[in-house]
């Protein structure tokens, strides 16, 4: 299994071509059948190269990342290292990305305010299925995503369940370490 997270450097003037060029996953003679396709077709490159199946919709959505600056979690193989439901990391695309995005915006604007120092966020509920970790994981993941440093702590001592989502381990709870064992 391999996994790489594209690039973080700005580089919405390339094109999608090139980016694959570039990372290896595409031929310069296959770029141009996808281009000439394209043109006959009234096609999007993407839409054109899985068309003629020279690459997938993964190849696509990383070339999109690294030309739109969005990490994205890349696999090969079957095995993925993140649970399906961080669609931050493999769909940076989405619709539900997108609101995730949003709500980041808005926590930046009025929450993490640099003057004010405000830096630790709770995400809090009453009820089991509400999806606290659900939006804890993924926001974690796009505030990541922008470069700031960020820390996710599973505080349920009851039902944790963020070592499921990042696919790890549960060795050693929040309260064996507050206790200090």
């Amino acid at each position: 299994m391999t996994v790489s997270v594209a690039a973080s450097a700005p580089r919405a003037n390339r094109s999608i071509g090139a980016i694959l060029m570039d990372s290896g996953v595409l031929s310069p003679e296959d770029a141009e059948r996808i281009l000439l396709f394209q043109k006959e077709h009234g096609l999007r490159f993407g839409e054109a190269a899985i068309r003629l199946g020279l690459l997938s919709e993964a190849d696509i959505q990383f070339a999109l990342s690294r030309q739109f600056s969005y990490a994205y979690l890349r696999t090969m193989g079957d095995k993925k290292p993140l649970s399906d439901e961080l669609v931050a990391a493999y769909q940076p695309f989405s619709p539900r990305v997108e609101q995730l995005r949003a709500i980041r915006s808005q926590l930046m604007l009025r929450w993490f305010d640099k003057a004010e120092q405000r830096q630790v966020m709770t995400v809090v509920g009453t009820e089991p299925g509400e999806g606290r970790s659900y939006l804890a994981a993924n926001l974690a993941v796009v505030f990541s995503q922008l470069g700031e440093r960020t820390l996710l702590i599973d505080a349920d001592m009851r039902r944790p369940r963020q070592h499921e989502l990042f696919l790890l381990q549960n060795k050693v709870g929040l309260s064996t370490v507050l206790s200090g064992r």
